[in-house]
């Protein structure tokens, strides 16, 4: 009898109310296949624009895509004022998809695509791909939590936000394992075949996620779609008027609206700097773990496929972690608690990189923080937007994810271009000190963002109202 009790509270951690379940169906099915095209096209950006431009190019290219990101987001910012949350994941699923399809006959080409096996800085089409790929890369979070986070309750996203993880990493194993049999099975078939039909699939499971968002809102009833209550409320005092202010000035600030609220509001200024933390790292262990690969692997296609492994891996870790770990964190230990984790368990993996410095190590490093910040991490941050109105959840978003993202990875990577002519064990000690300096700074942030958070659900708040 206690056997069973223990047993049906430990089912009861990841069962969902009847109520909620096609919600979060939709929902987990529209990351799957957004999060399997990514997996697919996240290694063909390194590869390709590695094969085409050369391997050295990629803290330049990074540090440059942010002129592009800068009009994208003031684009974005303009549509959220214009448009209906889930169009706004319309758009940016179909439009990617069909920019895919573009690259797909380009990249095919017999001179201009893979085929031309010269690598030179001076090919566009390498660059194009590459900034191609970060405006998707840089949107895909934003468009989907964004929108999950506009219709979910802080108890909601206790119980849902890890099974979104899931569905994530689920699509991120299925493309990613496949393309890298595909790629490692199939030598004898030219690159310029295979990898243009790898981006098409890619479009393809676009075009399903978007197809995934209109059953959703089809099939949900509405009062499931409200989210938080407290700015729920708050929205609908909007008056008419205000929505329909024009001119150059209003356009301005609306387009810049959100960055203007980073700075002034401490909150969503500590949800800016928990990105600039981690990017950072990541793109410093990024760097190191490329230049080793591009070493050993000739091809393109090899390239490719050592990537697709990479992602795999990360994604299985990173599902493991989101069924065992993170939805029993997150119901158990609630949000605050659990914000402290990834931190934490970063700081610990970092120290493993200064005591065992070895190619290898960087490697599982970075696998292991990837798919720790996929399946934990960005649940329970995900969550800090909860309680805040949708200028904030939206563009301040936006800014936060694309633009403050990019920021960090220039930061990161004119810190690797500053190490370049350095001895390796220099680079390397420097390249972990400050990702350690990086850790301690995060948890601290961390700890205020969480109390704030606590207090706004206490008192049902909206954190920025004023903004």
């Amino acid at each position: 009898m206690i056997q069973k009790r223990i047993l049906n509270k430990i089912c009861a951690l990841w069962e969902i109310k009847e109520e909620f379940r096609l919600k979060v169906f939709f929902l987990a099915f529209t990351f799957l296949l957004m999060s399997g095209c990514v997996s697919i096209w996240r290694p063909l950006k390194v590869s390709i624009f590695a094969k085409l431009v050369g391997p050295e190019l990629v803290p330049i290219a990074k540090i440059l895509g942010l002129s592009l990101i800068i009009p994208l987001i003031m684009l974005y910012s303009k549509l959220v004022d214009r448009l209906r949350r889930h169009y706004l994941l319309y758009c940016f699923n179909i439009f990617h998809g069909i920019g895919g399809i573009i690259f797909y006959f380009l990249l095919s080409h017999p001179v201009y695509g893979i085929a031309n096996t010269d690598t030179n800085p001076n090919r566009l089409l390498g660059w194009f791909f590459y900034f191609f790929m970060e405006s998707f890369c840089a949107f895909l979070s934003t468009s989907f939590w964004s929108f999950v986070n506009s219709i979910n309750k802080p108890k909601d996203a206790k119980y849902s936000y890890g099974l979104f993880a899931c569905g994530s990493k689920i699509g991120g194993i299925i493309t990613g394992g496949t393309l890298y049999l595909i790629l490692s099975t199939n030598q004898n078939i030219p690159d310029n075949i295979l990898l243009p039909n790898s981006l098409l699939i890619g479009s393809l499971l676009l075009f399903g996620a978007a197809t995934c968002v209109y059953f959703l809102m089809k099939k949900v009833p509405g009062y499931l779609m409200h989210g938080y209550e407290a700015v729920y409320q708050m929205e609908k005092k909007k008056t008419h008027e205000e929505k329909k202010k024009k001119g150059i000035l209003n356009f301005l600030k609306e387009s810049i609206e959100g960055l203007i609220i980073i700075i002034k509001n401490p909150y969503v200024l500590g949800i800016f700097s928990l990105v600039i933390f981690y990017e950072i790292i990541i793109v410093i262990f990024d760097f190191r773990v490329l230049i080793a690969a591009n070493k050993i692997c000739e091809k393109a296609s090899t390239l490719t496929a050592y990537y697709c492994f990479y992602y795999f891996l990360m994604n299985s870790i990173g599902l493991v972690f989101a069924i065992f770990g993170t939805t029993p964190i997150l119901r158990i230990l609630g949000i605050r608690i659990s914000l402290f984790i990834f931190p934490i368990l970063s700081f610990g993996l970092l120290l493993i990189t200064l005591l065992f410095p070895y190619a290898s190590i960087f490697f599982w490093a970075l696998v292991i923080l990837r798919a720790l910040n996929y399946a934990l991490n960005h649940p329970t941050k995900e969550v800090l937007y909860i309680p805040t109105p949708k200028t904030i959840k939206f563009k301040s978003k936006a800014w936060i994810d694309a633009f403050g993202s990019r920021i960090a990875k220039g930061t990161g990577s004119v810190f690797n271009v500053a190490l370049k002519g350095t001895a390796p064990a220099f680079a390397i000690l420097s390249s972990i000190t400050l990702s350690l300096g990086l850790a301690s700074a995060w948890i601290i942030v961390v700890y205020f963002l969480g109390k704030t958070l606590q207090n706004a659900i206490k008192n049902k708040e909206v954190i920025g109202k004023k903004e």
